[in-house]
This record gives structure tokens, C-alpha cells and sequence, in this order.
């Protein structure tokens, strides 16, 4: 495999992995195979939905709802919406929920002719089935490589990130009377602001725009502004869920600060955060600028015991693009 396409199948586990709610609702030492036709298919993000009917030994019918993986993980798999319709008769293999009944995260489906397709990548990797990578035109990769212009292009989430978060007694308690379902903003598609929403798998995009620089998000189709002139003051800015950034350079590193940030959680598990949050970024780039390294400091002393980090790297993957988000709903 080469190093593209390694980069890629990389891009696609891990944004599989992003869990609009927990997946702790699903118990992975209790999977099964569940055969019937299709009925319903949902092929949106952040879930795909494939709802089938089975039928049971004494002729009884069952309806079975199974949520697969993010679309566009699937999409980077090679796999689309052409792979099931209703009226097809599947087997689908996963883990059962926890809490609902009927109800599973679909690993892989096999279609009546033997064929198998991964509804949850990441998932499927670890059961051992084959995961392939949707490939790039030439003509795609030609027009990266012509476009590409220092830290401005396209960026993939490469290996793992790192993090340090020494939670307040406080912030720790807040979190334990977080709903994974009634309370998580995703399932109603709600972005995540600043900073959770800088840890996330899916590509970004730095745009030149003079004395701005736009950063473009794939998740929920977002957008930061990073101001570069430094002629006004943050304290001036209405509070956002993304905040108020202003950047500059030094040398190949760019340094962000954003303050006014009124997001509700620091992540996804209902870890509570404060106006008070600030955050200094630095995104450094490689002599060869196929690597953009990371490292944010968080501060927040009502969440923090001391400074949060969060550290990690994208890499640049020629004919990679930032895809429509379009969420959808689960509710």
C-alpha cells in the first residue's frame, strides 16, 4: 500500500471513530448477523441508517433499525449510496444496543450475490473485513499539487492526537449528568464550536484571503475566521461558539489566539466550559510542507486545574477535498 493511500484508509478509520453519541450504547462483545429485506435507507451524515424487516421462524415480523458509520467516511471508502436499496435482501452483521431494542451499529453488510460492503469502517477494520480507499483522479491530484501554497491547502488528520485535560472537581461532576442522547447537541446536528471542534478527523482548509486567513472545517461544514491585521480588539466582538481569532506569524508557524468563545461543552461527553475559555494554537509546517503539526493550549479555570493540550498532525494528501457536511437529524 502506498503512502497516499495509507494516509487515506488512516483519514477514513479515523473519522468513522467520531461518536455523535456514545458509542458505549452499543455492546461490542454482543455481536450478531441479522438478515431481512430493506426497507427504509437514510444516507446522510453523521449516520447512515439502514432500517430492514426480518422475519422470524413462527412467521412473525421484526423491524430492525442498524446505524452505520459517517457518510462521508463511506464515501472515502469507495462506498456509496448505489451499494443498498430497498427491496434488497442483506444480512448485516454488528453490535446490538444496549438500550433499545431492535436496534445495532452495522459493521457489514453482505447483499444477497456474496458481496460484503463496510457500513462502519473503523468497525469493520476490527473485525478484520476489507476496507478499501476511494481513489483520487489525476486530474484531482494534479490541480492540489498546482493550487498548494504553504500551509495553504488541504489537510488530513494524520496518526493519533494527544491530549492532557486535568478536569476541576468541578467539570468532572457537571459531566456525570451528561445525556448521551437527550443532552448531546450532534443528534440535532448542532456544530461543535471552539475548541472541541479543531478535534475532529475530517479534512480542513486553509484559504488565503489577504489580511484574513479562512479555515474550513468538513465537520458540520464549518468556518473560522482568522485575523491577521490585529486592529481590533477581541473584547470588542460579540461572543460566538467559534469565537474570536487573531493569528500571526512567526517564521513557518502561524499562532492563533481565539477568545469569546460561549460554547456550551468542551467535548463531546458533556465536559462544561466557561466564556472564560481562551486558546493559543500554533500550526507549524514541515521544509517538505507535507506535514502541519499542532499544538493548542486551553485554558479555563473553572474546567482546568491547569492549562489543557491538545497536540497532533494532518498531512497533505493530493486530491483530498473538504466534502459537504450537510447533517441530517437523527431525531
Amino acid at each position: 500500500m502506498g503512502r497516499i493511500q495509507a494516509v487515506c484508509l488512516a483519514l477514513i478509520v479515523s473519522a468513522d471513530a467520531l461518536a455523535h453519541h456514545a458509542f458505549t450504547g452499543y455492546d461490542t462483545d454482543n455481536l450478531q448477523s441479522i438478515e431481512g429485506e430493506v426497507t427504509a435507507v437514510f444516507w446522510r451524515n453523521p449516520h447512515i441508517v439502514v432500517t430492514i424487516e426480518r422475519v422470524l421462524e413462527n412467521g412473525e415480523r421484526e423491524t430492525w433499525e442498524a446505524e452505520g458509520g459517517a457518510l462521508n467516511s463511506l464515501l472515502r471508502a469507495g462506498v456509496d449510496r448505489d451499494v443498498v436499496a430497498v427491496g434488497d435482501h442483506v444480512s448485516l452483521f454488528g453490535a446490538l444496543s444496549r438500550r433499545e431494542q431492535h436496534h445495532m451499529a452495522v459493521y457489514t453488510m453482505t447483499a444477497s450475490d456474496g458481496s460484503q460492503a463496510p457500513l462502519w469502517p473503523r468497525r469493520a477494520v476490527q473485525i478484520g473485513a476489507d476496507v478499501g480507499v476511494a481513489p483520487f483522479s489525476d486530474a484531482a491530484q494534479e490541480q492540489s499539487a498546482r493550487q498548494a501554497r504553504g500551509i495553504f491547502r488541504v489537510w488530513s488528520r494524520a496518526g493519533s492526537w494527544n491530549s492532557h485535560s486535568p478536569f476541576t472537581e468541578a467539570a468532572s461532576v457537571a459531566r456525570e449528568d451528561f445525556d448521551p442522547v437527550a443532552d448531546n447537541p450532534a443528534l440535532a446536528c448542532i456544530p461543535q464550536g471552539m475548541p472541541s471542534i479543531m478535534s475532529n478527523p475530517f479534512p480542513i482548509e486553509f484559504v488565503d484571503a489577504g489580511d484574513r486567513i479562512i479555515l474550513r472545517l468538513e465537520l458540520w461544514d464549518g468556518v473560522r475566521t482568522i485575523h491577521l491585521s490585529g486592529n481590533v480588539s477581541s473584547e470588542e466582538q460579540h461572543p460566538s461558539p467559534a469565537g474570536y481569532s487573531t493569528g500571526r506569524w512567526e517564521g513557518s508557524t502561524l499562532i492563533v489566539e481565539t477568545r469569546r468563545i460561549n460554547d456550551r461543552y468542551f467535548d463531546m461527553v458533556g465536559t462544561p466550559q466557561t466564556d472564560a475559555i481562551e486558546v493559543v494554537e500554533r500550526f507549524t509546517l514541515n521544509e517538505t510542507e507535507d506535514r502541519l503539526d499542532y499544538h493548542a493550549v486551553i485554558t479555563d479555570p473553572a474546567t482546568f486545574s491547569e492549562p489543557a493540550t491538545l497536540s497532533g498532525s494532518w498531512s497533505w494528501v493530493p486530491g483530498e477535498e473538504v466534502k459537504p457536511y450537510d447533517c441530517t437529524s437523527i431525531n
